[in-house]
């Protein structure tokens, strides 16, 4: 190891590639259009601003270190003396370098070995690290970890950074949308495959107020066809404000006729909301499940709370808890003085019914007992039939 090297002031990265260290003689020059520069042998150098690419600056403890250095010798005690010292005033890079010529001069020195590492195994000096390879665990984020979960950590950061580009890819497509690069941004959004891109799609349906753009995204969705998307055009199809909106992500779910989306409109049909339970009803009519009907048998006539509102007169119930049939407000034409009122009634839903007469062909109105013996006699013969067979 070197004995002496003189103290640095900066260090100036050349357009070359090269380096040049020294003092900078002309520090107030401006506008520069030249350094001179000292270097540590004592010669000096003039560089032109051209020729000088950027212009580093050693910290307070760096300059300390080069001048103190050259006061230790290259022995076991001395090299061990100044990594502490470098541990002190943190210069982890350089206290590697002495812990590492500390073990060179003396193999068994363990104070370097374990700040390096190292422990014994069998009298020998192991590195942890190597051990902890040897036995399947790799180093991830400040901790060891067996190589299955840090494939799954990686995986996942892989995951969010393209869910990011994403973001960034259909937030520009939507901007160019009903512009100049309309065309480019409707191919750009349904040729999407990828399903990284569901959350940045499904982000535009929640904070797009154009219906048509919902639209579009609801298509390029579809086009990915994950369960995730049908979970989304399953809620979109009953929470969305707009019915072209809704009735697209129908169109789109009843190619799928997916078992899970028929269960989620089913448990749908119990929704506070009248007009949930309607658009829940308008769902199972396009999946034509046949497990549907007993749910909506059990929903042709639900059970709604409605707020009375002060003051009287027509239309003076408030549909704070519920909507009326078909998702029209609730009933109207009483009047009640006084501080507001919560009723309960009885709402006959109109689109159960219709979904219910074309899954069966058959119309018991809204006459849910007679709906019911009809069912169990359905029952009863395919119970039967499976027994002949």
């Amino acid at each position: 190891m070197p004995s002496h090297r003189p103290a640095l002031a900066e260090v100036f990265v050349l357009t070359t590639g090269g380096r040049v260290e020294g003092a900078l003689l002309n520090p107030d020059e401006s506008p520069r259009q030249q350094y001179v520069i000292q270097t540590p042998s004592g010669s000096r150098i003039t560089l032109a601003r051209s020729q000088v690419l950027q212009v580093l600056h050693p910290s307070a403890a760096e300059l300390e270190y080069e001048r103190i250095r050259p006061g230790y010798g290259d022995t076991a005690e001395a090299q061990w003396a100044l990594a502490q010292w470098c541990l002190e005033h943190r210069l982890p890079s350089l206290r590697k370098i002495h812990l590492e010529r500390t073990i060179e001069l003396d193999e068994d020195h363990e104070e370097a070995r374990r700040a390096l590492g190292y422990f014994r195994e069998n009298g020998e000096w192991v590195q942890t690290e190597d051990m902890m390879n040897a036995r399947g665990y790799v180093r991830f984020e400040g901790r060891w970890r067996v190589r299955q979960e840090v494939d799954l950590a990686e995986a996942r950061q892989a995951a969010v950074a393209a869910e990011g580009e994403w973001m960034r890819q259909v937030k520009m497509w939507r901007g160019w949308l009903y512009k100049d690069r309309d065309a480019d941004a409707r191919r750009n959004l349904l040729s999407i495959k990828d399903p990284q891109a569901v959350k940045a799609l499904a982000a535009g349906l929640e904070d797009d107020d154009r219906p048509h753009v919902r639209i579009l995204l609801i298509e390029a969705l579809a086009g990915i066809g994950t369960p995730e998307v049908l979970w989304i055009l399953a809620s979109r199809a009953l929470e969305d404000s707009v019915e072209e909106v809704r009735l697209t992500c129908l169109d789109r779910l009843q190619e799928t006729r997916s078992p899970d989306v028929v269960a989620y409109f089913c448990s749908q049909l119990g929704h506070k909301d009248n007009a949930m339970v309607h658009r829940a009803a308008v769902g199972l009519s396009y999946m034509k499940d046949p497990t549907s009907i007993l749910p909506l048998i059990g929903a042709l006539v639900t059970v709604h709370k409605y707020q009375v509102t002060q003051g009287g007169g027509p239309g003076s119930i408030s549909p704070t808890f519920g909507m009326g049939p078909g998702g029209g407000a609730g009933p109207s034409g009483l009047s009640i003085g006084g501080r507001p009122k919560i009723i309960q009634r009885d709402i006959p839903n109109r689109a159960v019914l219709d979904t219910l007469v074309s899954l069966t062909g058959r119309n018991y109105q809204y006459d849910e007992a007679a709906w019911k013996e009809w069912y169990a006699s359905q029952t009863r013969v395919e119970h039967v039939n499976l027994r002949r067979d």
